[in-house]
């Protein structure tokens, strides 16, 4: 009866007496049960279905012949059948029952279509995880959870490929869990998320992992470690008494395992069940797959990033420095800035952004910035900093570049040297509740030029006034989708005039926080110099 039936591809409708004896069968229902038309009518459905479902289908055609339509599964030897039970009226005041038998995926296909549209709507690890357990919990299984290889978690190392029979323990972390109960919480308690478990050889668990096969179990195989929690826990896991432990394949590398479960008065998983829980696993692993290359690009790149910032800024005497990073949300983008002490006590300000977000932006933020701290360091004056810092950005991918602002001062004079590649301009707040641009010149980004044609980059001087504010930033604290980078400055010039503060530190705080609409969507940098030397003119 199942192979049939595992062929069988659409409903189909049979009509039968209320005894279940078979009145008229179609071609199509007929191939359900293995025989001809013919053959069929006359015989009983119960014979045709086999003994399992003997007495619910007896139920279910006494429904339905008193008028009331019946739905439910009908058990199997080898599974479970979707059907219905429609009362139909006959001549001479006899009722019939329509039985109509849906495939075996019929909710199946509905069921992976949803999973198609609801998981790996983010790349974030444990929201894709959550999304696959509210697919398939309480639809699917009464509860359902996911574990993900600690090793992958931990150190963002590719999963091995699957080692086959023979064991090892499997070290995961559970990453969502989902139970369908009155108090689901209880649940969650005894189950959280994050909690890294430990599976010995020889727990369906641990041979799921090894094997990259799937491993169909009953309440007798749980682990000990699982039960031994609290009395509560003990009876209500051994009251799921069909379990599956479904791999989480991707590139031929297993990267966890999921756990589905059913309780008694369910019926048990069956083949059909077990073919729709491999498809959503299958499906499910690509986006866990996705989210862990993610996260693992994340950090690395976050990592990068960090070990490139300046830990410390030196300020020398007569300028006071206060700075600010804030990284956005996402993707790590490229923003730098450095202060470099010159030896004729001058010091020179370096701010830039390279354009776009990544491995790639942070690598070409590493190499420019190196190379600016570099340059500015040998006594280079601003416009050729930029000319030697763009013929090194001239090789770097060909879809990068960049924008950069360089200043020289000199402490004693606050007389200021500097030199702009496509870099929004700096800010001069001044002691009486004023700010305007700091004049500079315009030129083109890093990067934008040929070695043919290289950019030129204008140099000018201007002057800090005593208690004047010089502010410098990257365009992700100016510019959004819903303002022009223009209006952004003006709002931080606005910012910049009602922090001010006897200490930089709270005025650079203030301008965040009065500016925290621009957090979140792209990296962020504020530098703030001020002059606080005798000689200031």
């Amino acid at each position: 009866m199942s192979e049939p039936f595992a062929a069988h591809a659409g409903p189909v409708t049979v009509l039968a007496a209320p005894d279940g004896t078979v009145t008229a069968c179609s071609d199509g229902a007929a191939r359900l049960f293995g025989r001809t038309a013919p053959a069929a009518v006359g015989a009983r459905l119960a014979d045709l279905f086999g003994p399992a479902c003997a007495e619910p289908l007896a139920a279910a055609l006494k429904q339905a012949a008193a008028g009331r339509p019946w739905r439910g599964a009908l058990p199997l030897d080898g599974g479970a059948l979707e059907v219905s039970c429609d009362p139909m009226a006959a001549g001479s005041g006899r009722t019939l029952v329509a039985l109509t038998v849906a495939p075996p995926w019929a909710d199946g296909l509905e069921l992976l279509n949803e999973a198609g549209r609801r998981i790996g709507s983010t790349l974030d690890l444990h929201r894709t995880a959550a999304e696959i357990v509210g697919v398939t919990v309480p639809r699917f299984a009464d509860a359902g959870a996911i574990y993900v290889l600690e090793a992958l978690l931990a150190d963002g190392r590719p999963a091995p490929p699957a080692a086959g029979p023979g064991a090892s323990a499997a070290v995961v972390r559970r990453l969502a869990v989902a139970f369908a109960e009155d108090d689901p919480s209880s649940w969650a308690r005894e189950f959280p998320v994050n909690e890294v478990i430990v599976y010995p050889p020889g727990t369906p668990y641990a041979r799921c992992v090894s094997t990259a096969r799937m491993v169909e179990f009953g309440s007798d195989a749980i682990p000990d470690t699982i039960l031994h929690r609290t009395p509560e826990t003990a009876a209500g896991l051994l009251d799921h008494v069909s379990l599956l432990a479904v791999p989480l394949v991707a590139r031929g590398r297993v990267l966890g395992f999921a756990v589905f479960s059913r309780k008694r008065g369910r019926l048990p998983f069956g083949p059909a069940d077990t073919a729709l829980a491999a498809e959503l696993a299958s499906r499910a692993a690509t986006c866990v797959d996705n989210a862990c290359l993610y996260r693992r690009e994340h950090r690395t790149v976050a990592a990068l990033q960090a070990g490139l910032k300046p830990g410390r800024v030196a300020a020398p005497a007569g300028l006071e420095i206060a700075h600010r990073y804030v990284p956005a949300g996402g993707d790590v983008g490229g923003d730098w800035y450095d202060v470099v002490p010159l030896p004729d006590e001058r010091v020179a300000v370096v701010i830039g952004d390279s354009v776009g977000h990544g491995v790639t932006a942070a690598a070409a933020m590493g190499q420019l910035r190196i190379a600016a701290h570099t340059l500015a360091r040998g006594g280079l004056p601003p416009a050729q900093v930029l000319t030697r810092l763009d013929a090194i950005a001239q090789g770097l991918d060909a879809a990068q570049f960049a924008t950069c602002l360089c200043l020289v001062c000199d402490p004693v004079t606050m007389r200021c040297e500097l030199a702009c590649a496509g870099h929004p301009p700096p800010l001069l707040a001044l002691p009486g509740g004023t700010a305007r641009h700091f004049a500079v010149p315009h030129g083109l980004p890093l990067g934008v030029s040929d070695p043919a044609h290289p950019a030129e980059y204008e140099q000018v001087t201007g002057t800090i006034p005593a208690g004047a504010t010089l502010a410098f930033y990257t365009d992700g604290l100016v510019e959004s989708r819903m303002r022009h980078v223009d209006e952004g400055i003006a709002r931080l010039a606005s910012a910049l005039v009602a922090s001010q503060s006897a200490s930089l530190d709270r005025t650079a705080d203030g301008v965040l926080a009065l500016l925290a609409d621009q957090q979140g969507h792209d990296d962020i940098a504020l530098l703030l110099v001020r002059a606080t030397g005798p000689g200031t003119g």
